[in-house]
This record gives structure tokens, sequence and C-alpha cells, in this order.
């Protein structure tokens, strides 16, 4: 069983001659490095931003718009040399291709039918990039790229606070924003980099990982100082979680259901500082980093029930004072650009529609990726279960589900093609 897992996370390779296949992995690997860290949202928002450049958060710049079109086309491209590997992973894992369908079908009822139109191809081209990875990297692979590209953006949002803090500290000089636009950004960044360290350092060994070890400081240093409370609450789950899922392979019923338990227990300890965030943070004396998100979720549920079932159109919502979000912006003293949480934002856009196939889909990942830690010995095996918790967890206060040109999106779509490829290998493997 071990192999044939193996055999199903290796995504077979297009075969390469000469010197020519070499030159063109180089190329590919220096294009998923550079499009990773696009995705990290570091350096060029924050750059325009500060340079006066006509930026907006919602639309970003000519620039960049023409810089993601260009990654999309490319991406596209390099599918198109795996078509059989892409058909595949398209079919099996229907149910993410069922969620982009339906946010693309959604300008037809959107309330901003343009906006989602626009954006709901920037869905397409991120998600697609997703499936091009899993399509052309091993976990491994794309573990070390990612580990990379985070330990990059770590330093420099160390070094940015340190030498420039105009740029890396926020106004008020109390929170770190490092190389982005916001110390939530900041902090959601910091945590999954955390996350993908404690995997290094896991599969090598502490003797083997100075470099890795300096990274995973330097990233908590930052992430705390964020003051990002999704990020903080990511980490401290899936950091006590990771050393209970291979508890899972032991062959003995009591230590398995003692998991299971522990991990409800803080699934509800999670669901519980989520929404009691406010009274939480007003009692350490915390005031800044979550006030304000009760009455937003008051609001944006109210917003969701007047479109239940199909929602206000993918991305469709939060546009400032012209927009939707325009009714809750008037009842709160700050301005929200998504609700803080990625299942609201979901029923938002795409109703109780969209929110039962993220749903179906979520609990089709989960239900492979558990049987996927006893069938592999490695650490890799534990990755994918440890990603969908850390997704979960980060969108209890952010919203990371479904957001165009993101990272998080990017990993999530990867780890689920990865689970159906797994999934369908594994099954062809046992009834030939």
């Amino acid at each position: 069983m071990n192999a044939r897992t193996v055999t199903a996370l290796t995504p077979p390779r297009v075969a390469t001659h000469c010197g020519t296949g070499t030159h063109s992995g180089v190329l590919e690997r220096t294009f998923s490095v550079i499009v990773l860290f696009l995705y990290t949202g570091g350096v060029l928002p924050l750059l325009c931003l500060e340079s006066g450049v006509d930026f907006d958060e919602l639309e970003g710049d000519s620039v960049t718009r023409f810089t993601w079109l260009a990654v999309y086309a490319v991406t596209f491209i390099l599918l198109t040399r795996r078509v059989r590997t892409t058909l595949q992973l398209f079919v099996r894992e229907r149910w993410l291709i069922l969620l982009c369908g339906v946010a693309v079908a959604s300008v037809l009822w959107s309330v901003a039918p343009a906006v989602t139109f626009r954006r709901s191809i920037a869905l397409l081209g991120t998600t697609a990039f997703g499936l091009y990875l899993a399509s052309r990297y091993t976990v491994a692979e794309l573990l070390r790229l990612v580990d990379w590209v985070l330990g990059v953006s770590v330093v420099l949002s160390v070094a940015t606070v340190a030498v420039a803090p105009t740029y890396g500290i926020s106004s008020d000089g109390t929170e770190w924003r490092g190389i982005f636009l916001h110390k939530n950004i900041l902090g959601g960044q910091m945590a999954l980099a955390i996350l993908v360290s404690l995997f290094q350092i896991r599969r090598r060994g502490l003797a083997n990982c100075l470099v890795t070890i300096v990274v995973l400081a330097l990233a908590s240093l930052a992430l705390f100082n964020s003051h990002s409370v999704a990020g903080m609450l990511a980490v401290v789950i899936v950091a006590v979680t990771l050393p209970l899922w291979p508890v899972l392979r032991l062959q003995r019923p009591l230590a398995v259901a003692s998991v299971v338990f522990a991990l409800m227990t803080l699934g509800a300890a999670a669901w519980l500082v989520s929404t009691q965030a406010n009274a939480i943070a007003s009692a350490v004396g915390r005031d800044a980093s979550m006030t304000g998100r009760t009455p937003l979720w008051a609001a944006v549920i109210d917003s969701i029930t007047n479109r239940l079932w199909l929602g206000h159109g993918y991305a469709a919502f939060w546009l400032g004072w012209e927009g939707e979000s325009g009714r809750i912006w008037s009842s709160l003293s700050w301005r929200p650009v998504h609700a803080h949480n990625g299942f609201l934002d979901l029923g938002l856009e795409l109703g109780m529609v969209g929110f039962a196939l993220f749903a179906v889909g979520f609990t089709v990942a989960v239900c492979r990726a558990t049987p996927l830690i006893w069938r592999t010995k490695t650490a890799f095996g534990v990755w994918p279960i440890a990603y969908l918790l850390f997704i979960v967890t980060m969108n209890l206060a952010e919203s990371t589900i479904m957001v165009r040109n993101g990272m998080s999106w990017v990993l999530y779509v990867v780890t689920c093609m990865w689970l159906a490829r797994s999934h369908g290998d594994s099954n062809r493997a046992v009834t030939a």
C-alpha cells in the first residue's frame, strides 16, 4: 500500500531529452517560484501603495492586472503539455470543479455582473495554477518550493521592519505588516511559513534544518508582532495536532479514540475562540485585533438571508459604498473589505448552494486524507489533513476560501487534486 500511495502522489513526468528537457524543467521551476511569491501578496502591492501609484486594494492596478493575465496565459500553456494528467485530475475532483463552475455561472445573478465576470476569470486562473502544480510536482518537491518562497517572505518582512519601519510597521507603530499591505496578510503568511517549516523539520530532523529553524524563529517573531489572532490560532491548533495524526497508524482503538476526542475538543475550542473573540480580546487588553467582528458577522448573516440560496455573485459583495457592502459599512465604525470569516463570505457570494458544494468537497477531501495517514509512513502523508485543518482554522476569523490570486486557495486546490489522484490510483490498484 505504501508504494501505491507514493505513486499516487507522484505525477508522471514529461519526457525530457538531451539538454532541452532539463532547461525546460529549470524554467518551469523558476516560473513556479516567481508565481508562488506573487501569490503571497508581498512587495509589489506595498510598493505600489507607498509610491503613490493608483492602487486599489480590491482591484490592484493596470500593471498588476497585466502581470496576472500573463501568469494565467503561461499556466494554461503549461497545462496543455500535460493534457492527460490534467484531465484526469479535472474529472476526479468534481466538487471543486463544480464550485468554480457555480462561481463563474453566478455572473447571471450577480449584483455586479461585470465585476463577477472579471474576478471569476482570476479565480479560474488561480485554480488552474493549483492544478498545474498538482500535475507537475510531488508533495516533497512542492513543499520545498513553498518553503523557499515563504522563507524569503519571512526574511524580507523582518528586514523591512528593521531597516525601513515606515514600510514594515503600520502607521500607529504597534503592528508589523512586513512586505505586505496589512498585518493580517503578514499573519496568514507567517502562520503558513511556520506550518511548512514544521513539516520540513519533521521530515529532515533538527540537526539538518538549521536554516529552517532560523526561518521558523523569525516567522514566529513576525506573527507575534503582527497581532494576527487568526494566524496565531491556526498555528497553535496545527502545531498541537501535528504529533497526534501519526497515532492513527496504530492498531489500537483506544489511542485512535483519544486522538479523535482531542481533535474534537480542539475544534470546539477554536470555534469558541473565534465566536467570542471580542470578549477574549478585551479580557487580555487587546482591543484592536478583534473589535468589530461580532457586529460585522451579525450584519453579514442578515445580508446572506437576503439572497440565501445563490448569493450576491462571486466577489460582488464588498465593493465599497456603492456595492452591497455599503449598508454594512453604514452600521459599523470601520470599513471591512471582507467578512473576516471565509465561510460567511462564501455564503454572501454563492449562497447555500456554494457553501454546500464547498462543504461536501471539503468533507470528501478529509475522508481521503485520513486513510492516507496510515497508507504511508512518511511525514508527507500527514500534510493534506494538516493543511485542511489549517485552512478551516484560518477562515474562522479571516477569509481565504476561493480568494483569487491567493496562496491559500492555490494550496487548497493542490491538496484536493493530490488527494483525488491518490484515491483514484489506490482504487484502481485494489480492483486490478
